[in-house]
């Protein structure tokens, strides 16, 4: 079939297994003449380690806690610009001591400068203006008052010599001119029906009685005089009433002050100045205290984005121990607990401590260091009088101590599922106990309940 299908499938695969077979015979025929193999090395029996074992203990059990830290001055702050923008000048470097207000670096600002000086004179300009008002207020009001008296007195003299006494005095003169002349009438009339009477006589009452006629129609016309002067005096008096009230309105209404609009003006124009003022201050470092310089990381020319840290500034001369602790060591830790400071370069002279600050999310952010600080800060009870900012120190704060108490090596305790146990050697038998453990340390673990003193632990 192959020579009529030369070039078919199954004509390849026939001649690959005819191949293998033939390979496979030779393998085999070698096999048989080879003879027996090499007798296999037998497997040496393991050793079982003996387990190690602890006597259970009566002594002190400390539970310390140990961190490193660097010297680091007390009062110190990082400083920041509070805006973008590009470096215009640096007025100090590294090592140089500046005091509080001093400007240590600005940004670009004279655009900003320009708009200050611009608002300024704004802000002049609406305050001269509501000046001018307010004098002129004033100078109005003053006028308003001397007006206003002047009225009340022209009332009070009014009142004083009013009509009322003019024309009670021409009734009276009326009446008597009117009495007058009925005694005269009855004088000539007496002299009429006395015929005996002289003639010269006669015409002396006639002559009296045409003066008391002539002295009532006088008489008559001053009342009539008076009774117009009263009808006109009540006028005026009612005209002089009004002034009065006028003129009380007009002091009314410069008392309220000037046009509330110009105080407007004006505290625009100093929310103006402020606003600029606050984007310069923005855009500069100000030293907040007395200090010196530790490190600076701007340059002029650069670009620097707001609130990246630019200066350090510190008080070097006060120092102090500054660590970065973890969350479960801040857990350990509180304000107020003593420590032992020893510092790398001088091991042989511990000094005392106390902590003094946690970070700001444990402590309430009472300290100086700012809102962001994330440090514990450890003060010397009596400071060495020589530090190096930087140097690092070993930290040892004592947790908890209980003394004559029962222990054991952690490596002896055993725990399973939660549960805390040891395995008690007694003469050739082993029986687990469970265990209430009590403070620990790296090297000891106080045991409340369980074993007894000089007990043997077998551990794993």
């Amino acid at each position: 079939s192959c020579a009529a299908f030369p070039s078919s499938f199954w004509c390849l695969m026939n001649r690959y297994v005819c191949l293998l077979l033939l390979m496979f015979l030779v393998a085999c025929g070698q096999g048989e003449t080879a003879g027996p193999g090499p007798t296999p090395t037998p497997l040496p029996t393991p050793v079982v380690p003996e387990r190690p074992t602890y006597t259970v203990q009566q002594g002190t059990v400390v539970n310390t806690l140990e961190f490193t830290g660097r010297v680091s001055p007390i009062v110190e702050q990082t400083l920041f610009f509070k805006s973008d923008g590009f470096v215009d000048q640096i007025f100090v470097q590294r090592g140089d001591r500046v005091q509080a207000g001093d400007v240590l670096a600005q940004l670009e600002i004279t655009g900003l400068q320009n708009q200050l000086a611009q608002m300024q004179v704004t802000l002049e300009t609406v305050e001269i203006r509501r000046q001018q008002a307010e004098q002129q207020r004033q100078d109005a009001l003053l006028e308003a008052q001397i007006n206003r008296d002047k009225i009340q007195l022209q009332l009070n003299q009014q009142q004083v010599s009013g009509g009322s006494a003019t024309l009670v005095a021409a009734e009276i003169e009326l009446e008597n001119a009117q009495t007058r002349v009925a005694a005269a009438e009855y004088e000539l009339q007496k002299s009429l029906d006395r015929e005996w009477e002289p003639e010269e006589l006669r015409r002396q009452y006639e002559r009296e009685l045409e003066a008391a006629q002539q002295a009532l129609v006088i008489a008559q016309a001053r009342l009539e005089d008076a009774r117009a002067s009263a009808t006109g005096g009540a006028l005026n008096h009612q005209i002089l009433q009004q002034e009065l009230e006028l003129a009380e309105l007009r002091i009314a209404q410069l008392e309220r002050g000037v046009d509330p609009l110009l105080g407007l003006d004006v505290e625009r124009a100093r929310l103006d100045v402020q606003r600029i003022e606050t984007q310069i201050a923005d855009a500069q470092l100000i030293a907040p205290f007395d200090g010196e310089v530790l490190t600076s990381s701007i340059r002029a020319g650069s670009r620097v984005e707001a609130f990246q840290p630019a200066i350090l500034l510190a008080q070097p001369e006060a120092q102090e121990i500054t660590a970065e602790l973890s969350s479960d060591q801040l857990n350990q830790v509180s304000v107020g607990q003593e420590a032992t400071i020893t510092l790398r370069s001088r091991p042989e002279e511990p000094f005392s401590g106390t902590v003094r600050q946690l970070p700001y999310t444990l402590s309430g952010g009472t300290g100086s260091t700012g809102t962001d600080d994330t440090r514990t800060h450890i003060e010397f009870d009596n400071p060495p009088t020589t530090l190096s900012l930087g140097e690092l120190a070993t930290i040892l704060i004592v947790l908890e101590e209980k003394e004559d108490v029962l222990w054991l090596p952690p490596a002896a305790i055993r725990t399973f599922q939660g549960r805390s146990f040891v395995v008690i050697q007694e003469a050739d038998t082993q029986r687990r106990a469970d265990v209430r453990l009590g403070i620990e340390s790296p090297t000891r673990v106080e045991v409340l309940e369980g074993v007894e003193a000089e007990q043997v632990i077998v551990g794993e």
